[in-house]
């Protein structure tokens, strides 16, 4: 993810897709294709004597039967073969040990809580578990006074709907941030998040860029809010149409009809641990339409959502006029007319790509989720309903319960990690080389998932913006603004490759498997 910043002060930052699908592909299989067969089409016997014959194809697919990828019609980087888009290809014999179980996740999440730091590097936020029942009104009044430093000071290299902004926009925007009315003593509220949405830098949808013809890097987007995440409330803009909320590892402004308040915190607290859930292992789904639920209707859950999983003992025979055969049961909370949480019942085929409680955190389960969202359209921040680098790793290792901060992962705590700062390219292959499939390989304003060595070349999977493609010579600076394969040969616009950039490798693991070097 490349860090823009209006100014040298942002928001309090933290110091710290349909599933890939196997499309139908013909191609020649390499030797190193050892989890994938061949079909050969027979030769129809010519009646007369003839010197040519037609063409013998040979068509690759997995051990299932499923066919792979056609590069007639999908493109690859240089040095991806077609083979190397279907993840079973990466998966070797030992990569279904599992790395974590359940305690050791927990207690992982509680090491590596994200410190939300405002600009003065002094003044934090409570993690969202350590909120009480009010909050030191300075405290927001700090954070909320670095959003208004981050106003830019020449408006007009600034854009909107294609115009220059003014200061009297910026102005407004300030104003409806409603610094004037935050109390000396806040009093804290307790939520969860109903929908997919952008969380802001200021109270606006307001979509402002760097450039007239840009769309794709909002300026003012701070991070995005999966369905059914908790929050904490502190504060309301002056227009009433957003609400100031702590996420688990940063805070900004989010509208205020994607939050669902609780009645307490012991209601809060309560709804995070159902007896069972339901967790969302595909790109992403989506709620159909429910004449009988429009509070739910079209609602798009990506992966790694989660939902309370309803027993079938508990849960009623017929919802919205619908028997409930074939389909789990999720109750999901929504935000009802008085702006509290509204449970409501959904739901979900049993055909669809879920899984009851969490994955099994191993290094092939992390590939494969990893693989499902090649070729999703890159979000910066989490901004057109996709994500960029950091996002995708927070959707795919939330499969496993595992939250990752918004930013600074690459400082992750109880992991095995490998700093590669001072490494030459020779001892950074060596030491990839190790990882298991599904480590994260990071640089500066980039972060990559590992799956795998081919031949002496890392290969990862990004949500990328830009290249340059790996080939001797090339120069071109290439758009993919995807989910991609690539190998860490490909470059920065600098043209150095990102294995000559790459600062920090990292597996999670148990904390008395971590490097001690």
């Amino acid at each position: 993810m490349i860090n823009r910043k209006l100014t040298s002060v942002i928001l309090a930052a933290s110091v710290m897709t349909t599933a890939f699908c196997s499309c139908n592909f013909i191609t020649v299989p390499s030797e190193s294709s050892s989890d994938l067969t061949t079909a050969s089409v027979s030769e129809e016997p010519t009646p007369t004597p003839v010197p040519t014959q037609p063409p013998v194809e040979v068509i690759v697919k997995t051990k299932d039967g499923k066919t792979i990828a056609d590069t007639d019609y999908v493109r690859l980087m240089d040095d991806v073969k077609p083979e190397m888009m279907n993840p079973e290809y990466w998966i070797k014999e030992g990569d279904d040990q599992i790395l974590m179980n359940d305690e050791q996740i927990a207690a992982f999440n509680d090491k590596n809580r994200a410190v939300i730091l405002a600009g003065d590097n002094k003044t934090r936020m409570p993690h969202i578990n350590d909120f009480e029942e009010t909050l030191d009104g300075n405290v927001l009044r700090t954070f909320l006074s670095d959003n208004a430093k981050s106003v830019p000071s020449k408006p007009e290299k600034f854009f909107l709907n294609g115009q220059p902004t003014t200061k009297e926009y910026w102005d407004e925007l300030v104003r409806l941030s409603n610094m004037d009315a935050v109390p000396d003593e806040i009093k804290v509220q307790y939520g969860f998040t109903t929908k997919r949405m952008s969380v802001r830098m200021f109270p606006t949808e307001d979509r402002v860029f760097e450039s007239a013809d840009d769309k794709f890097f909002d300026s003012l987007i701070y991070s995005e809010c999966m369905p059914y995440m908790p929050v904490v409330v502190l504060h309301e803009s002056a227009d009433g149409e957003y609400l100031y909320v702590v996420f688990d590892s940063f805070s900004a402004w989010l509208r205020k009809d994607a939050v669902a308040l609780c009645h307490d915190k012991d209601e809060w607290t309560k709804r995070q641990s159902p007896d069972k859930w339901l967790v969302v292992t595909a790109r992403e789904i989506r709620l159909g339409d429910d004449p009988h639920s429009p509070l739910t209707t079209n609602l798009v859950l990506p992966m790694g959502t989660r939902m309370e999983l309803v027993p079938v003992k508990d849960a009623p025979d017929i919802i919205n006029q619908r028997t409930t055969y074939g389909d789990y049961v999720v109750k999901v909370p929504a935000r009802g007319e008085d702006g509290y949480i509204k449970d409501e019942y959904v739901l979900i085929p049993v055909s669809d790509d879920v899984n009851v409680g969490y994955l099994p955190l191993t290094p092939a389960n992390i590939v494969r989720q990893a693989f499902k969202l090649l070729g999703d359209r890159y979000g910066w921040g989490g901004d057109l309903q996709a994500n960029d680098c950091t996002g995708i790793t927070r959707e795919i290792y939330r499969c496993f319960g595992i939250l990752l901060p918004r930013v600074g992962q690459s400082s992750s705590k109880g992991v095995y990690k490998v700093d590669m700062k001072k490494m030459s390219s020779k001892e950074k292959l060596a030491e990839i080389e190790k990882l298991a499939p599904g480590s994260l390989i990071s640089f500066p304003g980039h972060m990559t998932i590992y799956i795998g060595t081919v031949d002496g070349v890392p290969y990862v999977i990004s949500s990328v913006g830009t290249f340059v493609q790996p080939a001797p010579g090339s120069k071109e600076v290439l758009h993919p603004r995807s989910v991609v394969l690539s190998s860490l040969n490909v470059r920065r616009r600098n043209l150095v490759s990102w294995l000559d950039t790459a600062t920090t490798a990292l597996t999670i693991k148990p904390e008395e498997e971590k490097n001690e070097g």
